[in-house]
């Protein structure tokens, strides 16, 4: 009789596994309950000091009055060309404070800086979750040579499930194609392992959170 080939092997294998489950050997294991704790301080500070440790520029401000003053003086230190946003409500304030900003997401390949606005923000890990579901998606400020993010308090999550279950709530069934989280400015270290910044994305990345929310 011939033998069966190693691909006959493994299908049986599998078939046997199907038909005579193992029991789990962990029935009472505990998948609810955090991972990691949280320490005592408030997610305000807890998310700047890790932000800032993965290499993103934290800004406070009180209002979005603020804000068009400490960006426009960010603007003029680094002398940017111009501000590509796609939200309608963000960009109709830029317009409004008299900022060079366009809609066009093609002018983030000219040098502009975009600016956008994040799902939520992760207090443990320091990162800024954007989503397909707005106006400029992840794909506007993979180009820029910046990106200015702006949030507010009632953005913050603790920890990566709460940010998921923080979209279960906002989109309901409508759930995203797809979510990204930011954790600092663009590295890779592929080539040589020598860490390079801004080879798959922005340089630098600016999170102005604020403390009043106006949307």
């Amino acid at each position: 009789m011939q033998e069966s080939t190693p691909r006959e092997k493994v299908l049986k294998k599998i078939r046997a596994a199907l038909i005579s489950k193992t029991p789990n050997p962990y029935p009472n294991l505990d998948f609810d309950s955090p991972v990691f704790r949280m320490n005592d301080d408030v997610p305000e500070l807890i998310f700047a000091r890790t932000f800032r440790e993965s290499g993103g520029n934290f800004v406070f401000c009180s209002d979005m009055l603020e804000f068009a003053e400490k960006l426009l003086l960010l603007a003029q230190d680094n002398r940017w060309k111009g501000l590509v946003c796609a939200e309608p409500n963000l960009f109709d304030f830029l317009q409004q404070c008299e900022f060079p900003v366009v809609s066009d997401m093609n002018a983030v390949a000219g040098g502009s800086v975009a600016v956008t606005t994040c799902e939520c923000l992760v207090a443990r890990t320091g990162s800024i979750m954007v989503s397909s579901a707005q106006a400029g998606g992840r794909s506007m400020p993979l180009f820029a040579p910046a990106h200015v993010v702006v949030a507010f308090p009632n953005q913050l999550v603790d920890d990566l499930k709460d940010a998921f279950h923080f979209m279960q709530s906002k989109y309901k069934e409508q759930q995203p194609s797809s979510v990204t989280f930011i954790t600092g400015p663009s590295r890779t270290a592929d080539i040589g392992n020598e860490t390079v910044i801004g080879a798959q994305g922005p340089r630098e990345v600016y999170l102005f959170l604020v403390d009043k929310p106006v949307w």
